[in-house]
């Protein structure tokens, strides 16, 4: 293996801890419409995101959204660490019709409630330390900019492995972690400052 890629390597494994509470809900979904709502639900996990919110940040349409209300009790560890509810919601652009998501078109949002603020801020400062040093690793190929959705809140900007664009922050008791994924010529439905934008937008809709 090259040095280049184990350095890849390293940095899609430490960012697998941004994306623990969607690597166990794997399962096949259709795909179901979102209303817009002024205030998110976490027992239906409707009202956070919806497409017609990526379609307006980027300036495109056709896009569908997938919602997954999650059983906290089902993922390890999870109750264990207080967890209480758990979203998963992705935008994408379905590839040839199917519910297979084009590259470089989806964008997917996880939310986590915890039973208080201290337990959130613990996943958040696991993922920050595994962000930084996955940024330390790859040097110009990932850059981590704090503060960027108030406090307990980062932008991670990647250029390898398709991974793209990864905002996570802290809301009260809720952990959120956003993310755009690349195509192979590194374009995004979202980049950076786009994804910034919807994830303040989706704060504004937390109950």
């Amino acid at each position: 293996m090259s040095k280049s890629q184990n350095r890849t390597h390293l940095l899609i494994s430490a960012l697998l801890l941004l994306v623990i509470t969607a690597a166990a809900c794997s399962s096949e979904a259709e795909p179901e419409k979102v209303s817009v709502a002024n205030t998110g639900d976490f027992d239906t996990c409707e009202g956070f995101i919806a497409a017609e919110h990526i379609e307006g940040e980027a300036d495109t349409s056709g896009l569908v959204d997938r919602v997954r209300v999650l059983d906290v009790a089902s993922i390890p560890g999870f109750a264990e660490s207080g967890a209480t509810a758990n979203c998963l919601i992705e935008v994408f652009r379905t590839l040839d019709g199917s519910d297979d998501t084009a590259p470089g078109d989806s964008v997917t949002l996880s939310l986590v409630r915890f039973e208080t603020n201290e337990l959130a801020k613990r996943l958040y400062n696991s993922t920050l330390a595994a962000a930084i040093l996955s940024a330390e690793q790859v040097g110009d190929l990932a850059e981590v900019h704090q503060d960027v959705v108030g406090t307990d809140s980062y932008l991670m900007d990647v250029k390898a492995g398709g991974i793209g664009a990864i905002v996570v922050y802290v809301f009260d008791s809720t952990f959120i972690s956003m993310s755009s994924t690349t195509d192979d010529e590194n374009n995004a439905l979202l980049d950076g400052q786009d994804l910034v934008n919807v994830a303040q937008g989706v704060q504004s809709r937390l109950p």
